[in-house]
Protein backbone atom coordinates (compact mmCIF):
# COMPACT_ATOMS: atom_id res chain seq x y z
CA UNK A 1 0.00 0.00 0.00
CA UNK A 2 1.34 3.56 -0.95
CA UNK A 3 1.03 6.67 1.17
CA UNK A 4 -1.42 9.22 -0.79
CA UNK A 5 0.88 12.73 -0.81
CA UNK A 6 0.25 15.45 1.38
CA UNK A 7 -0.31 18.42 0.73
CA UNK A 8 2.54 20.97 1.40
CA UNK A 9 0.96 24.11 2.03
CA UNK A 10 -2.20 25.27 3.65
CA UNK A 11 -5.33 24.75 1.07
CA UNK A 12 -8.71 26.07 2.62
CA UNK A 13 -10.21 23.44 0.36
CA UNK A 14 -8.72 20.59 2.93
CA UNK A 15 -9.04 23.28 5.79
CA UNK A 16 -9.01 26.77 7.47
CA UNK A 17 -7.05 25.53 10.42
CA UNK A 18 -4.00 27.64 10.32
CA UNK A 19 -4.95 30.34 7.90
CA UNK A 20 -5.93 32.69 10.53
CA UNK A 21 -8.98 34.33 8.30
CA UNK A 22 -10.10 36.30 10.88
CA UNK A 23 -7.04 37.84 11.93
CA UNK A 24 -6.58 38.11 7.71
CA UNK A 25 -9.76 40.19 7.36
CA UNK A 26 -9.58 42.53 10.47
CA UNK A 27 -6.22 43.55 9.26
CA UNK A 28 -7.48 44.40 5.56
CA UNK A 29 -10.63 46.22 7.04
CA UNK A 30 -8.30 48.06 9.36
CA UNK A 31 -5.88 48.89 6.28
CA UNK A 32 -9.38 49.72 4.92
CA UNK A 33 -10.24 52.03 7.23
CA UNK A 34 -6.86 53.63 7.31
CA UNK A 35 -6.58 54.52 3.71
CA UNK A 36 -10.18 55.64 3.04
CA UNK A 37 -11.04 57.48 6.31
CA UNK A 38 -9.18 60.55 4.80
CA UNK A 39 -11.82 61.16 2.09
CA UNK A 40 -14.68 58.80 4.25
CA UNK A 41 -18.08 60.45 2.29
CA UNK A 42 -15.84 60.53 -1.25
CA UNK A 43 -17.15 57.24 -1.84
CA UNK A 44 -21.37 56.51 -1.24
CA UNK A 45 -20.02 52.86 -0.68
CA UNK A 46 -17.47 52.82 1.79
CA UNK A 47 -20.20 55.17 3.82
CA UNK A 48 -22.30 51.74 3.47
CA UNK A 49 -19.84 49.55 4.00
CA UNK A 50 -17.52 51.28 6.93
CA UNK A 51 -21.59 51.32 8.81
CA UNK A 52 -21.49 47.56 8.08
CA UNK A 53 -18.12 46.90 9.33
CA UNK A 54 -19.29 48.70 12.51
CA UNK A 55 -22.52 47.02 13.14
CA UNK A 56 -24.41 50.18 12.49
CA UNK A 57 -26.72 48.97 9.59
CA UNK A 58 -27.56 45.12 9.53
CA UNK A 59 -27.06 42.58 11.54
CA UNK A 60 -23.39 42.32 12.96
CA UNK A 61 -21.41 39.98 11.43
CA UNK A 62 -17.15 39.91 11.65
CA UNK A 63 -15.21 41.53 9.27
CA UNK A 64 -14.62 38.32 7.03
CA UNK A 65 -18.37 37.60 6.46
CA UNK A 66 -18.60 41.70 5.57
CA UNK A 67 -15.68 41.21 2.69
CA UNK A 68 -17.16 37.94 1.04
CA UNK A 69 -19.87 39.53 0.97
CA UNK A 70 -19.19 41.91 -0.47
CA UNK A 71 -16.15 41.31 -2.76
CA UNK A 72 -17.10 42.68 -5.88
CA UNK A 73 -18.14 45.60 -4.62
CA UNK A 74 -15.03 46.39 -2.52
CA UNK A 75 -13.02 45.34 -5.32
CA UNK A 76 -14.51 48.36 -7.35
CA UNK A 77 -14.53 50.78 -4.48
CA UNK A 78 -11.08 50.57 -3.95
CA UNK A 79 -9.93 50.29 -7.86
CA UNK A 80 -12.14 53.85 -7.68
CA UNK A 81 -10.19 54.85 -4.70
CA UNK A 82 -6.70 54.18 -6.95
CA UNK A 83 -5.43 51.45 -4.07
CA UNK A 84 -3.79 48.44 -5.97
CA UNK A 85 -2.04 47.46 -2.75
CA UNK A 86 -5.15 46.55 -0.86
CA UNK A 87 -6.53 45.09 -3.93
CA UNK A 88 -3.93 42.87 -3.82
CA UNK A 89 -4.50 42.10 -0.52
CA UNK A 90 -8.37 41.81 -1.18
CA UNK A 91 -7.24 39.26 -3.96
CA UNK A 92 -5.04 37.26 -1.20
CA UNK A 93 -7.74 37.17 1.49
CA UNK A 94 -10.11 36.21 -0.99
CA UNK A 95 -8.15 33.12 -2.33
CA UNK A 96 -6.59 32.00 0.75
CA UNK A 97 -9.98 32.66 2.90
CA UNK A 98 -13.43 32.83 0.76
Amino acid sequence: MTDSPQPTGLDRYISFIGLDCDGKAERFAAAMREALETDADADPFWTYFRAKLDGERGPAHDALYHIHANLNPVRDMLLRAERPDLVELLETLEHECC
